[in-house]
């Protein structure tokens, strides 16, 4: 039988050689223990006991007695050092023995029955999870006493990231750190019916030397020498493509200084005591570079930077996506780039397109569906219909068709095989390709019927949704009824965070001539789009309206509808050029329809495109024009908005004495018995009063009254939510503070509404809360290099 030290049967010339035989300055290349020999001899020549060594070097007395008596893996670099400053060695006898350590680790080796494929020769990025794994090589190195349990990395995600490679890649780097060699075992978790631990066990214990009639054939028994003899060595366990738990926790080290790495597509969140790693794809510079890799530098160099780029988007930064393109390319060279992406660009062939070879991007992507549970499966194919990049529970559920706990258990067994991604709050995402293979198995296993079925009663649900949660902001809403949202705050979230579902629904509803349900949406979005303005969609949300109601033959709806599609060209398309016309459409059929209040509001609105366009006198006369229509239709929401308009002309104007005088009129109306609008309205409009009263005041130059404004302006636009204003808010009052010597308070004001205008907008507070900032310059104390 081999010697559980080592790989193989050592046989030192058939003899033992005794540890005189050699003078302390020469190397003897014959004898199996070399370096404990000369540690021994050191030890003894210095008089000292292993206890004492151990004090001196701060090497525990365990370490030292096994490398004595050969029975541990080479030191290390810095417990060596230790060895020979704690010895008080010459230059000479130091040197001797860092040679014979370094000539241990030289001839260590892995087992030729379970060494590691080869690595992937164009390896490209993965610097970030590279280093991490390194990091867990060095504590891998530390003494027992300080490693505590052996070091295990668990690499888990979705099919086609590249973990093996990874894998590989860091045991090639890193194999010098690991003396007694590297082991790989692929564990085909994916198989029908994957190894079993005993039989893996077998098969380790074989490749470290025990003969196989010596194998017990009790299980405990096998795992107990398994980890007895990888507790003596200082080797790397690669365990690849792990099916779960139960699988891997036999294979795992007890003790010592062996680092083991698992990969697998489940998280294997069971496993105790280990460090953990969800691989994501590859970032986008890492993906073009991969490309270029593959390709080869020539063929890269004559390709625009824009296509590389669009053919990693196309591959969604997925490496074996990437390498399957880049092989295509290389193996037809008058393709250009530019070609392929035209083929890619069909999304029902892209996964057609995406085989080379024996390689193909469904190919593991099948092995994970085939492992799902007809529930999991089937919510897989279900979710490719939802419209937006994620989805939650609630969601899910309705498009597959089942109760909350049964998608609730779906989701997750999704998650764990890495066929969905989780994302935040308890949502989950599916990867671009991802979504591509669930739709091509919807499309082969369920009938066009059945998914006909799942995507009316997903969208009428998330239209249903939609209404409930936008009518929270409506004047005169009393709130709860339906079984909506909870509340005001609840509703925001469900908005903005179903915000691409729900539109993608509307579009639906929309080609469907679902008109009725189209406008019932936007109705109950109006109020609440005006909190969330740096949404890119409220245009197209409104155009869809206008459209359904017109399609319905309804020109007072229309008119309705056109008038919310003038305010969003004017604030959030930033297109005011282009709001007029709605408006003018909308107050033609108003005047038809006798409507005062829909005259009203179109005035409104060609008095805020007029603004934008830099004309206080027109936004002035159309303000004028708004507010006996708004006073005849008792509109005293409306009303507050049209005295807000004039009062903003004016300041617009340059006329800030008249436009404060203005926004106290607006105050006094606001707190009026029977003319004050809704508190929904009139809290927002009480936070944009002050905000502008505020901005005038700074522009009189009366710092101390423009700060005291912003303060009262502030806690009103951040419990309405409006995060722009919130920006506009906190550059006034960091201005006004700066002004007032209180120079800390305005960097922090400043700061912040250059966070929140990175975030929201509009781009040119980001400069000016900068450009300010730079005004002030650094903070005491702290010197500009």
């Amino acid at each position: 039988m081999a010697s559980p030290g080592g790989w193989s049967p050592r046989r030192v010339g058939g003899q033992a050689a005794s540890h005189r035989s050699a003078p302390a300055d020469r190397l003897d290349p014959i004898e199996p223990n070399r370096f404990g020999l000369r540690l021994r001899r050191h030890r003894s020549d210095a008089g000292l006991t292993i206890e004492e060594l151990s004090a001196a070097s701060q090497v525990s007395v365990r370490a030292i007695s096994d490398m004595e008596r050969g029975r541990s893996r080479v030191p290390q670099r810095r417990t060596v050092e230790a060895l020979i400053r704690a010895l008080g060695l010459s230059a000479g006898a130091a040197t001797v023995l860092r040679e014979t350590a370094r000539a241990g680790r030289r001839v260590a080796r892995s087992a030729p029955a379970l060494a590691p494929p080869r690595t992937v020769a164009d390896f490209t990025g993965r610097h970030g999870e590279l280093r991490w794994l390194g990091d867990l090589v060095a504590r891998s190195a530390e003494p027992p006493d300080r490693q505590g349990a052996p070091v295990v990395a668990v690499v888990s995600g979705s099919p086609g990231l590249g973990k093996t490679a990874l894998m590989l890649q860091a045991a090639a780097r890193y194999a010098e750190s690991f003396p007694d060699g590297v082991l790989f075992v692929d564990l085909r978790g994916l198989d029908a019916d994957p190894p079993r631990p005993e039989d893996l066990l077998l098969r380790l214990l074989t490749t470290l030397g025990v003969a196989e009639t010596q194998v017990p054939g009790d299980a405990h028994a096998r795992s107990a020498l398994y980890r007895a003899l990888l507790g003596e060595r200082r080797s790397l366990l690669l365990l690849d493509n792990a099916a779960d738990e139960a699988q891997v926790r036999p294979l795992l080290p007890g003790a010592g200084s062996t680092m083991t790495i698992v990969t697998s597509r489940r998280g294997l969140v069971g496993l105790e005591a280990v460090d953990r790693l969800s691989l994501p794809a590859l970032a986008r510079g890492e993906a073009v570079a991969l490309l270029q890799q593959i390709i080869g530098p020539e063929r890269a160099a004559a390709e625009p930077d824009a296509m590389l780029l669009g053919l990693a988007q196309a591959c969604g930064d997925l490496p074996l996506a990437l390498r399957i393109a880049g092989n295509r390319l290389l193996s037809r060279p008058d393709w250009s780039i530019e070609f392929l992406l035209r083929r890619l660009a069909d999304q029902d062939d892209r996964l057609d397109l995406l085989v080379a070879g024996d390689l193909q991007i469904a190919a593991p992507f099948m092995l994970s569906y085939r492992q799902l549970s007809p529930a999991a499966a089937r919510t897989f194919r279900r979710l490719s219909l939802i419209p937006g990049p994620d989805v939650g529970l609630k969601l899910a559920a309705q498009a597959a068709g089942l109760g909350g706990r049964e998608t609730e258990a779906a989701l997750e067994e999704l998650a764990e095989l890495g066929l969905l991604q989780p994302a935040s709050d308890g949502r989950y995402r599916f990867h671009d390709l991802m979504r591509l293979f669930a739709r091509a198995r919807l499309s082969a296993e369920e009938t066009s019927e059945a998914r006909r079925q799942a995507e009316s009663r997903m969208v009428t649900w998330l239209l249903d949704a939609a209404v409930a949660a936008g009518r929270w902001f409506e004047p005169e809403y009393a709130g709860g009824a339906g079984g909506g949202p909870a509340s005001a705050a609840e509703a925001s979230r469900w908005i903005e965070q179903e915000s691409l579902n729900w539109l993608g629904a509307l579009r639906t509803a929309f080609a469907a001539g679902r008109h009725t349900e189209v406008m019932a949406v936007a109705d109950a979005m109006h109020w609440f789009s005006d909190r969330w303005t740096h949404w890119e969609h409220w245009l197209e949300v409104y155009q869809f309206s206008a459209a359904s109601a017109e399609a319905l033959g309804d020109p007072r709806g229309r008119a309705v509808h056109l008038n919310y599609v003038s305010w969003a060209y004017t604030m959030c398309a930033m297109r005011p050029d282009l709001a007029e016309a709605p408006a003018r459409e909308a107050l033609r059929l108003a005047v038809a329809a006798d409507d005062a209040r829909q005259q009203a509001w179109a005035w409104t609105y060609l008095g805020s495109a007029a603004r934008r366009r830099g004309d206080a006198t027109e936004a002035q006369a159309a303000a004028g024009r708004s507010l006996p229509l708004f006073e005849a239709a008792a509109d005293w929401d409306g009303y507050a908005q049209g005295l807000s308009m004039l009062a903003g002309s004016l300041a617009q104007g340059g006329r800030h004495r008249e436009a404060i005088e203005q926004y106290r009129q607006l105050e006094e109306l606001l707190a009026e018995p029977g003319r004050a609008p809704s508190p929904q309205v009139g809290d927002l409009t009480a936070g944009h009063l002050h905000l502008n009263v505020g901005l005038s005041l700074l522009a009189l130059r009366r710092w101390a009254a423009a700060a005291a404004s912003f303060r009262v302006a502030l806690p009103l636009l951040q419990r309405a939510g409006v995060r722009q204003s919130e920006g506009r808010c906190r550059y006034g009052l960091g201005s006004a503070l700066a002004r007032l010597g209180r120079v800390d308070e305005a960097r922090g004001e400043l700061r912040r509404a250059a966070r929140i205008a990175r975030h929201v907008g509009p781009a040119d507070l980001v400069d000016q809360a900068l450009g300010r900032l730079a005004e002030l310059g650094p903070p005491a104390g702290r010197r500009v290099s």
